[in-house]
């Protein structure tokens, strides 16, 4: 894969707040890169389509929710033009359930939508019950000091010994990613479910 050509465009979490690290986004290759071109990849949050057009190089399909087409999903759209492989929904996925959505099974989900635990946790369940019955869950802000994520994965994993943690990826505990702010554990991480 060309990284120069992947990373275009692409600003780093200090340059814009909202998106993930570029070392996120590299770890995400390095880990998935060569068993992501068999798997479809479902995002929960596109926000400008930043870590989108990265999982575009990853998965060999990326199903993107975000509950905003302007600005959002029209600057993803705009971001990842070249792209092909990057179904688009405008979804407020806590508003309604998503038995509309029709989704195709996809073996990978990505979390970064919502940051309160409650909202973790129903990301985690939809994403479980709507896709593969063995997957891999890939979380932002698990280090972030002020959101729900590391507590929402932490009693899931307390509570289901079939969803364990197998990678942690971005930046160390201590970064300054996030100006003003300092992580109080990893970046993210990328979990395993297994159904059985």
């Amino acid at each position: 894969m060309n990284k120069e050509l992947i990373f275009q465009n692409i600003p780093d979490k200090r340059e814009y707040k909202n998106t993930t690290s570029l070392k996120f986004k590299e770890d995400l290759l390095d880990v998935l890169g060569e068993m992501g071109q068999e798997y479809t990849c479902l995002e929960v949050g596109t926000n400008h389509g930043h870590t989108t057009r990265i999982l575009s190089f990853i998965f060999k399909h990326v199903i993107t929710l975000d509950w905003h087409e302007e600005p959002n999903l029209r600057m993803a759209k705009e971001l990842c033009h070249d792209r092909e492989n990057i179904t688009y929904i405008e979804k407020d996925v806590y508003a309604t359930p998503w038995d509309d959505l029709n989704l195709p099974k996809y073996e990978v989900s990505f979390i970064d939508c919502g940051h309160e635990y409650e909202h973790v946790i129903a990301d985690i369940q939809n994403c479980i019950k709507f896709g593969a019955p063995d997957q891999y869950i890939i979380f932002d802000d698990y280090g972030h000091p002020t959101t729900g994520v590391k507590k929402a994965i932490t009693d899931i994993c307390n509570e289901n010994e079939n969803f364990n943690i197998i990678e942690y990826i971005g930046e160390p505990i201590g970064s300054d990613c996030r100006p003003g702010l300092l992580l109080t554990d990893w970046e993210g991480v990328i979990c395993k479910y297994e159904s059985k």
